[in-house]
């Protein structure tokens, strides 16, 4: 590293794989910004991808407070033997899109509601190649998603759907992710414990992932075609608020006994994958990302994803995928005594489902709205636990992380 004239030799021993090149690139962004450097050039190797995107996901910062610190630090240069403008531009795009996540999971529910994220993905992909449609209320009611209305029947901002499609000419596949985006969860009238509360601005995060993934689609594209669902809805409470035991009947038919008003991602999850299928029929494979259960960050920590599905081969396909991005997808697997979990005496389904099942019981309830031709093309991926963070860990800072942009950025370019 070059600062004033000044030549820094920057130690590597221990770097080895692509994830500890992105943590040297933010710890390198952290420290020049600690000592006030206004510019720096750095010599980077020919596969530097990962570090460049730990250069910029170390500059990054999300703050509410009314003083707010000016960082000094304007410019970093690039420089090589070999010519990696092609790589540094991807890996700039990556690490923006994924930071564009970390500032909607950041953002508070009262600037992050239905109604001013629809206008920033209108504003953010207008004259790009990316369609955005919008489903109102109106037409959530003609599309019988009660299950998604249900949820957000006590907030003062309206249910949505956000649909986004990039169609690259002659595609090879069509990919389809659908994220949860409960800008708040209250826990509705099973209202949760008020420390439970203080981070439930971040229930948006698998929508904001997808949104993430667009927004480097919009930039550079993809060989696949590429449709998102970001289900937007708020659990709140008042006299129109849904109760437990009500009985919900979902958008392919299927009826729910609700026995916990926060067990509601599933429910908008739910509804989402079956307009999803219905509107696609050809899709190649099947996503939905959540924030979705407690029980997630229990089996495997605040660093790993859930993966639960039928498709073990996926499964590993995301695995490799992540593994290439540096973030890690654990396996919940199903065994033959839960595959009843969800069942019901009054409805088809329960939305909580029998008790100590962790967050395979709520991808079981998932695959309820799954087709028989897709079911093996689907996976769910619980992000509860790396989705947001309260201690700063690697290249992520306290709060929203943007884990998962990266790793569907490598699957929709497989």
């Amino acid at each position: 590293i070059v600062i004033s004239g000044k030549r820094l030799i920057v130690g590597i021993n221990g770097v080895k794989t692509s994830d500890d090149w992105r943590v040297l690139g933010t710890k390198i962004t952290t420290k020049l910004k600690a000592i006030k450097v206004k510019s720096a050039t750095i010599n980077v190797p020919k596969k530097c991808q990962a570090f460049v995107e730990g250069l910029q996901l170390g500059d990054y910062e999300f703050t509410y407070k009314s003083e707010k610190k000016k960082s000094t630090l304007k410019t970093i240069n690039l420089v090589s033997k070999s010519n990696i403008s092609k790589t540094v531009n991807k890996a700039i795009t990556a690490a923006n899109a994924q930071c564009l996540t970390r500032d909607w999971v950041n953002t508070t529910p009262e600037d992050a509601n239905s109604d001013t994220i629809e206008r920033a993905v209108r504003k953010m992909f207008k004259g790009t190649d990316i369609v955005v449609d919008v489903y109102g209320e109106k037409e959530l009611k003609k599309l019988n998603m009660n299950g998604h209305l249900a949820v957000n029947r006590a907030s003062r901002h309206k249910a949505k759907t956000i649909k986004l499609t990039y169609t690259p000419k002659n595609f090879k596949k069509h990919i389809v992710a659908v994220g949860k985006g409960l800008t708040y969860d209250s826990g509705g009238l099973s209202i949760k414990p008020g420390n439970h509360m203080t981070t439930m601005k971040s229930d948006k995060a698998g929508a904001m992932t997808v949104w993430g993934l667009m927004k480097y689609l919009s930039k550079n594209g993809s060989k696949n075609k590429v449709t998102v669902y970001m289900g937007i809805a708020e659990n709140m409470i008042d006299g129109s608020a849904y109760k437990p035991d009500d009985v919900l009947t979902m958008k392919n038919g299927k009826t729910v006994h609700v026995k916990n008003t926060d067990a509601e991602g599933r429910l908008v999850l739910f509804d989402n994958l079956c307009l999803a299928q219905d509107e696609n029929k050809k899709i190649d494979a099947l996503y939905s990302l959540a924030t979705l259960t407690g029980a997630e960050v229990y089996q495997f920590g605040e660093e790993a994803a859930g993966l639960v599905g039928f498709n073990d081969k996926m499964k590993k396909v995301i695995q490799k995928a992540g593994d290439k991005a540096g973030e890690i997808f654990m396996d919940a697997a199903f065994h033959k005594y839960m595959m009843d979990a969800v069942d019901d005496d009054l409805a088809d389904l329960s939305n909580t489902g029998t008790p100590n099942m962790g967050c395979q019981k709520a991808g079981l309830f998932l695959t309820k709205a799954i087709t028989k031709k897709n079911k093996k093309k689907f996976t769910h991926i619980d992000i509860a636990g790396p989705a947001y963070t309260k201690k700063a860990w690697g290249y992520n800072p306290v709060g929203g992380t943007g884990f998962g942009v990266r790793t569907l950025i490598e699957l929709v370019s497989m």
